[in-house]
């Protein structure tokens, strides 16, 4: 653990509760929290957004929840079910905080969770897979400061469709003016999430 986080699970630093207010909630807070609301944890596809997300307590603690609701009777049905299922649960959870650092512990913290649990189901993750959620998590848990840049914060909606794709909806925290010259952002043709890689390409 770095700095004071390893004596008291909250803060880094005094130097960064100074810089950034930066102070997490503990994960015994964060169970107790989630447990008031167990009807959003019905459904894979829920939204969730943290608007400063730490290094990811929350984050993980709510994929947790989602990742326990897949099942093959409820998400069955294609080949790659399972892989499917999952990139669902990741997708409908977003996230903001200020610091990068941060940024990158809280996906490294999800996916690490997601290798566990694929390892404690007897699944081998296939490459097109770990690059598809590579994507996601990319998109979904960003850099920014929610209170005075929401309209430049740039996130994605992934509606799954069938046959295992996504079609995807870029919008922005808080919808700029659109006019003529920048019209509102239209729905993506849907593709599947064995080809998200490729798709990001330039």
């Amino acid at each position: 653990m770095d700095g004071d986080r390893g004596q008291t699970g909250q803060i880094k630093s005094r130097e960064r509760v100074r810089e950034l207010a930066e102070v997490y909630t503990p994960e015994r807070e964060v169970k107790a929290m989630l447990a008031l609301i167990p009807d959003v944890f019905r459904d894979i596809d829920a939204l969730f957004l943290e608007p400063a997300c730490g290094h990811g307590n929350f984050l993980v603690a709510i994929l947790a929840r989602k990742l326990s609701l897949v099942s093959e009777q409820e998400h069955g049905g294609t080949p790659n079910w399972y892989e499917f299922a999952t990139l669902r649960a990741v997708a409908s959870i977003y996230a903001i905080d200020i610091s990068e650092d941060n940024v990158l512990e809280a996906r490294e913290r999800m996916r690490a969770l997601l290798d566990k649990e694929f390892a404690g189901k007897g699944h081998e993750p296939t490459p097109e897979f770990s690059e598809a959620l590579g994507v996601i998590l990319s998109a979904n848990v960003v850099r920014g400061h929610t209170l005075e840049d929401a309209s430049l914060i740039r996130l994605v909606e992934w509606a799954p469709g069938d046959d295992e794709t996504f079609v995807r909806t870029p919008s922005y925290l808080e919808d700029p003016e659109f006019d003529l010259f920048n019209p509102p952002p239209e729905p993506l043709p849907a593709i599947h999430y064995r080809e998200l890689t490729s798709a990001m390409k330039p």
